[in-house]
């Protein structure tokens, strides 16, 4: 039987800056990974322990700088499996009851809970296979056929190649792409401009040549960040991902294939819904450039 004790490393685990919300992103660090961690994991333990979804507000100083959500178990016993994230001064206040709308989130942070509940059922499958937990159904939702494991790879199955540009102008601004709200992976959310890598291509050509054909824009780009994540589309074994990153002068975006395209300054992306691949990247990006600056005044 699945409970709270079991589940608490399994999250502990699971998140980092690609399951953060974004609001968050820019004071998530691997020593406190349960940063801005509580909206899709109180969804999450919900499926998974039952129980009501409980929000409330956050202060600093008798000034409301935030909301936090947890848990409340069948039996009435409050659930906060994320209030460790929490800084001395920061107060967590109040407590309604929210009721959650059947389905999956459709607004911001879907993504991020997507790919959370990926990895906790992933988790739980390959520790505990004997639990009956593995892809529970969500009210108006068809059981999932994501792969029960987060493994990078699976044999004979090569993963999809894919190459995005983490750009920013002269002033710092990154440049994002919203990505349709149909698209299968990331749906609606905030993105780095990119794509597949075709057949005969490198990473990098396919980086300038997706540059070109989203933005119109070139530029000289370097190698930032390779990984392999889980495809949570079902499509392919796993995505091999590959970002690059680069400065350009031209700031005139012309638009390729008429999806929203800006650039946004770093102070903004709280504010915006990134997507998780998107936000693991920029999240290296910009704490990158906060070391090398402090590395520099030491200097």
């Amino acid at each position: 039987m699945v409970n709270v004790e079991l589940l608490r490393p399994v999250f502990q685990t699971a998140w980092g800056p690609d399951t953060c919300d974004p609001h968050d992103l820019a004071n998530w660090r691997p020593e406190n990974p349960a940063r801005g961690q509580c909206g899709t994991t109180t969804l999450v333990a919900q499926e998974l322990l039952g129980g009501e979804l409980v929000l409330g507000e956050v202060h600093v100083e008798g000034v409301k700088t935030g909301y936090h959500w947890w848990n409340r178990l069948p039996d009435g016993t409050d659930v906060d499996l994320t209030i460790g994230q929490f800084h001395p001064g920061e107060i967590v206040t109040g407590g309604a009851i929210r009721r959650r709308p059947p389905g999956p989130p459709l607004g911001r942070c879907r993504g991020q809970y997507e790919l959370l509940r990926h990895r906790v059922l992933s988790t739980l499958a390959d520790q505990h296979p004997r639990l009956s937990v593995d892809r529970p159904d969500l009210p108006g939702q068809a059981r999932s056929q994501a792969p029960a494991d987060d493994s990078p790879t699976r044999p004979g199955e090569p993963p999809i190649r894919i190459a995005v540009v983490a750009l920013t102008d002269p002033t710092g601004a990154v440049l994002l792409q919203l990505r349709d709200p149909r698209a299968a992976a990331e749906p609606g959310q905030w993105a780095l401009p990119g794509g597949h890598v075709e057949a005969g291509e490198a990473p990098t050509q396919a980086a300038v040549r997706e540059l070109a054909e989203e933005a119109g824009l070139t530029a000289s780009l370097h190698p930032m960040w390779q990984d392999l994540r889980p495809d949570l589309t079902g499509a392919a074994s796993a995505v091999e991902l590959h970002v690059f990153t680069g400065t350009t002068e031209e700031t005139t975006i012309s638009l390729g294939e008429g999806r929203p395209t800006r650039f946004v300054p770093i102070a903004e992306l709280p504010e915006v819904d990134l997507s998780p691949t998107a936000a693991a990247a920029l999240h290296r990006l910009v704490t990158g450039v906060a070391e090398s600056a402090s590395n520099t005044d030491r200097s």
